[in-house]
């Protein structure tokens, strides 16, 4: 019988998704959870049944039961938290974004080079199948040449993360989502999905030119109802230019006056093109002067979870889908569209 792979989750609130894919994993056995809020962690140890407790992540570390982390803290944690784990001697699934700077995304690769040991971002968009499938038609050059995309994830006004949120426990905050220091902001939080998504079905061409607006405009009276404070953008729009004429155009907010949500990634190439829309593939090709729009349907591709790419990537069995390299030029690209733009704070007009 295979050895199972022990793993501690670092932060029981984007930690309990965590928790219900490693649990499809049969490779995979849960032995602990760390959460600095020791009510929330003992109610969480009790309704998964799970026997070891930490409240602070270095004690946790400490165990040499535990083969592998997955470490789901705010992100302004994500570098200490996952260097501090790697030098422990445990593999480290880190959340994403990867970092709150290319700086520290570079050092968490150079630990996990260091220490020998897995270190995968959580990009969880690149392991649906419509990305897969996407990512097949990439690979067979279905497309051409591609050199316009556009990308973007639209919130209604009502959705914006809320500072404060009760659970079973008590009220506890999540306001660094709003706080730039933290890491908040939502060209990290939407943002790195469809960063990483795009980069990595486009083979993570160079970047030669980055324009960006960034607003922070509603968040800070949200915030203030609740008693908190915040600085972090919730709308963001970017264009970047590619080394190889291609160009980006993104767009991420989280509440707009708009209809409702939606979450859409089109491609431009000059055989054909593509738009993923709420979950919907189309396809435009031209065949012989006949074009032709192909709702995709009955794909079979393995799909798979973040989760279970790490532990098959423990085992030996495969490399991890997102390494360390791809997430550090994500979190650059990111400190480009924050470094090459206008930033509209509040009361702008």
């Amino acid at each position: 019988m295979e050895k199972k792979v022990r793993v501690g989750i670092m932060g029981m609130a984007m930690g309990l998704d965590h928790l219900a894919n490693y649990r499809k994993v049969e490779s995979a056995e849960i032995v602990a959870f760390c959460d600095h809020n020791e009510p929330w962690l003992k109610h969480m140890q009790k309704q998964h049944c799970v026997a070891k407790g930490y409240s602070n992540y270095r004690q946790m570390l400490k165990d040499k039961s535990i083969d592998a982390v997955s470490v789901c803290l705010p992100t302004y944690l994500h570098a200490d938290a996952t260097i501090a784990a790697l030098k422990a001697g445990k593999h480290v699934l880190c959340e994403k974004p990867m970092a709150v700077s290319g700086k520290e995304a570079k050092a968490m690769a150079s630990a996990a080079k260091a220490s020998r040991k897995i270190l995968a971002i959580s990009q969880n968009r690149r392991f649906e199948r419509p990305s897969q499938y996407l990512r097949k038609c990439m690979d067979e050059n279905m497309f051409g040449d591609i050199y316009f995309i556009r990308t973007g994830w639209q919130r209604p006004m009502g959705m914006f993360p809320v500072p404060n949120e009760a659970r079973a426990t008590g009220t506890y905050s999540r306001n660094w989502f709003n706080q730039k220091a933290k890491g908040g902001g939502v060209l990290r939080d939407l943002g790195s999905h469809l960063l990483d998504l795009t980069m990595w079905l486009l083979g993570f061409p160079k970047v030669k030119q980055v324009v960006s607006n960034n607003y922070c405009l509603f968040t800070p009276a949200i915030a203030a109802q609740f008693g908190e404070t915040a600085d972090a953008e919730d709308f963001a729009s970017g264009v970047i230019l590619f080394e190889n004429g291609a160009a980006l155009h993104l767009e991420v907010n989280f509440g707009a006056h708009i209809e409702k949500e939606s979450v859409f990634l089109e491609f431009y190439g000059r055989r054909g093109g593509a738009s993923l829309r709420d979950g919907v593939i189309k396809t435009f090709t031209e065949d012989g002067g006949a074009y032709t729009a192909t709702a995709v349907q009955g794909y079979t591709l393995p799909g798979g979870t973040t989760q279970s790419d790490f532990i098959a990537a423990i085992l030996g069995r495969k490399n991890p889908l997102v390494t360390p390299d791809q997430g550090v030029r994500v979190i650059e690209l990111l400190d480009a569209l924050y470094a090459g733009g206008i930033r509209y704070g509040i009361g702008s007009k």
